[in-house]
């Protein structure tokens, strides 16, 4: 089976990370009861955190980390594919440069930490596209189809060019 290569935001890497963590966490409280002893309850999800390190390698890999650099600095959320999950909104939080790199080799470490719109309260009807997203990085971020946002968006003419395309209706 060969695994889908991760993406970000239309970048995708060149092969996948060497090491790859995705943790997934549920929060929990305890309250102590007086004649029941001690209750502990589930008060929600937090979002995913994902850590990895890769190497980036040939002749262009600094230009392979300047595109990686500069999605970093964004500071903006976007779709984040990996090879074990669905996709899902992610800002890209930590990029770090580690020390055993060479000439044509350059071994990092990321950290990518999962947006919920849940958490911060947004209700969106209307998607911003960022470069290099597609309808369906878009559907599986939004929980739709792409035969949905289509129907919706009868602006595009491809759902894996996006280029010129601002805004995407989701529902």
């Amino acid at each position: 089976m060969e695994l889908a290569l991760m993406r970000f935001k239309g970048f995708t890497l060149w092969c996948n990370p060497l090491s790859l963590e995705i943790t997934s966490e549920n929060t929990t409280a305890d309250y102590n009861l007086i004649y029941a002893g001690q209750q502990y309850e589930s008060t929600g999800k937090k979002c995913r955190v994902v850590k990895g390190k890769g190497v980036l390698s040939g002749k262009d890999c600094i230009e392979q980390y300047a595109k990686l650099y500069s999605l970093q600095t964004e500071g903006c959320k976007g779709v984040l594919s990996l090879p074990v999950t669905k996709p899902f909104e992610a800002l890209f939080t930590k990029l770090t440069v580690l020390a055993d790199t060479t000439p044509d080799t350059i071994n990092y470490s990321f950290q990518f930490t999962e947006v919920s719109s849940e958490k911060l309260g947004v209700a969106e009807t209307v998607h911003k596209v960022t470069k290099g997203e597609t309808l369906f990085d878009i559907a599986f971020c939004y929980g739709v189809t792409v035969d949905a946002l289509v129907k919706l968006n009868p602006q595009v003419r491809r759902p894996d060019e996006l280029d010129m395309i601002k805004e995407i209706k989701v529902c």
